[in-house]
């Protein structure tokens, strides 16, 4: 009997620590306040831009994750690739693109964004791809 009560007390450890990691890991991404960071950027990026076609109409500011918006795409939940080619946006890249660390891919190409582009752009070190073709940046893209 005293076996089985020890097996089962080490049972309820494990899953206590596996708990714990998990949770522990999940606040990677959130900020002091419970806040996804790569839900902020993509709502700064949104704010910054006008969508005349809805395409980024399902990013909400309230979603704990961004990983069903449409024009994101993620690996073990953080964004790997921002794709809004063709759709009319027009406005300006926030500089909170560089919040999107994880970010390997940003497709934004045949828009009409203006201005700078944001310098935070070069701490992005995952980024393999990048197309701002076909819009009215100003500048050199940022390494």
């Amino acid at each position: 009997l005293t076996g089985i009560l020890f097996r089962m007390r080490e049972a309820q450890l494990g899953f206590f620590f596996a708990f714990f990691c998990l949770w522990d890991c999940s606040l990677c991404w959130l900020s002091p306040d419970g806040v996804n960071y790569e839900v902020q950027a993509l709502m700064d990026i949104k704010e910054a831009l006008r969508d005349p076609h809805g395409v980024l109409d399902n990013w909400d500011a309230n979603a704990v994750d961004p990983c069903s918006w449409t024009m994101v795409t993620c690996s073990q939940g953080q964004v790997v690739n921002l794709g809004v080619p063709s759709q009319g946006l027009h406005g300006t890249l926030s500089p909170s693109i560089g919040n999107l660390t994880s970010l390997q891919t940003l497709l934004l190409q045949s828009n009409d964004i203006t201005g700078p582009i944001p310098t935070e752009l070069g701490k992005l070190s995952k980024l393999q791809t990048i197309d701002l073709s076909d819009n009215l940046f100003t500048g050199k893209i940022p390494t």
